[in-house]
């Protein structure tokens, strides 16, 4: 396994035509239709049982009741991410409810490369409307139930990668609602898919957010200890993956798509380094197995207004291998980060 970071030029043209999204563009649009790697149970959680929040729980059963097949395939394949999702929707939702006291007016929300929007539809009914949401994605398949679900009144998808992104298109209707930018982001483990060009890749969606926006990070990050990696990965496939896919679907994911997948994941030092050249402050907020939840923003304030909002996690023992790492991570020292890698 490949942890080092060559030095990359970014053209997004370039970068959009040389990348995974594209190359696996056959393989996401079949879980996309449904056609494959169709989780063999219901997603509800095992765990919904455990959340005292009614509304994490009512978040959480409106995720999965519109969610399309690809989301439902990434559902399945990250541990327990369906719960930090309601965890985090509830409180943006919460947050913004706060806001309307100083700032009465819709927020709104951007979802990088995601999906058929679940998470965004999610978040706009769960809020009634209080915050807005914007999809790209550049697997067209998505579009057709991302219209099924969506209240084009809260809700609206854009079907081309973010890379395409300009700021003139926010002028243009019906996106002009977006046009003073995004208060929220969440790249939903998009970046992977194109380069390890961090660094670039924040730079193209900055423009794109309001002053002091909280832009949230989820990412399958790499190793220095491949040891490591590959106990993380042992446990999201043997301790997670296998109440919904047969080891031989499984296995095939591994061999069809994890390569080209590693090939644009980076560092958890890297990533905090190429985040915090964009924000004044960087947090984790979760981790689970390979994948880390990040939020970065400019407003130190607004950030802890959200913390103050947000409730547990909700994961097994076990899941977590990064709790003492949990916390803001910009300004600590590596050592500190590689530290808390084994908690």
């Amino acid at each position: 396994m490949d942890v080092t970071q060559p030095a990359i030029s970014f053209s997004p043209d370039e970068d959009l035509k040389s990348s995974s999204m594209l190359h696996l563009a056959d393989h996401f649009h079949r879980l996309a239709t449904g056609a494959t790697q169709v989780p063999a149970q219901s997603l509800t959680s095992h765990l919904r049982h455990t959340m005292a929040d009614t509304d994490v729980v009512a978040y959480h059963d409106q995720l999965v009741a519109d969610a399309g097949p690809l989301f439902l395939h990434f559902l399945a394949s990250v541990p327990y991410i369906l719960e930090e999702m309601a965890r985090v929707g509830v409180a943006l939702t919460r947050l913004s409810l706060a806001r309307q006291a100083t700032e009465p007016r819709p927020f709104s929300f951007f979802e990088i490369d995601a999906f058929d929007g679940s998470n965004g539809r999610a978040l706009a009914a769960h809020s009634r409307g209080l915050i807005n949401t914007f999809t790209t994605s550049p697997n067209k398949a998505n579009q057709s139930h991302f219209d099924r679900h969506a209240d084009p009144t809260r809700s609206l998808f854009y079907p081309q990668s973010f890379l395409t992104l300009q700021s003139r298109l926010f002028t243009e209707e019906p996106y002009g609602r977006f046009k003073e930018g995004f208060d929220y982001g969440y790249e939903t483990a998009a970046f992977q898919f194109y380069t390890r060009d961090r660094k670039a890749q924040v730079n193209h969606i900055k423009p794109l957010l309001k002053p002091g926006a909280l832009v949230f990070f989820l990412e399958k990050l790499n190793h220095e200890d491949v040891g490591q990696y590959l106990e993380r990965e042992r446990m999201k496939d043997n301790c997670f993956k296998t109440r919904y896919f047969t080891q031989e679907e499984i296995d095939w994911k591994r061999q069809q798509m994890l390569e080209q997948m590693q090939n644009g994941q980076v560092l958890m030092h890297e990533l905090v380094e190429a985040l915090s050249s964009h924000f004044k402050h960087v947090y984790l907020l979760w981790n689970s197995t390979i994948f880390y939840e990040f939020v970065a923003t400019d407003d130190g304030a607004r950030l802890e207004q959200f913390l103050n909002v947000l409730g547990p996690s909700h994961q097994p023992e076990g899941f977590c291998f990064e709790a003492r790492a949990i916390g803001y991570v910009n300004c600590a020292p590596r050592s500190h980060l590689e530290e808390g890698a084994d908690a």
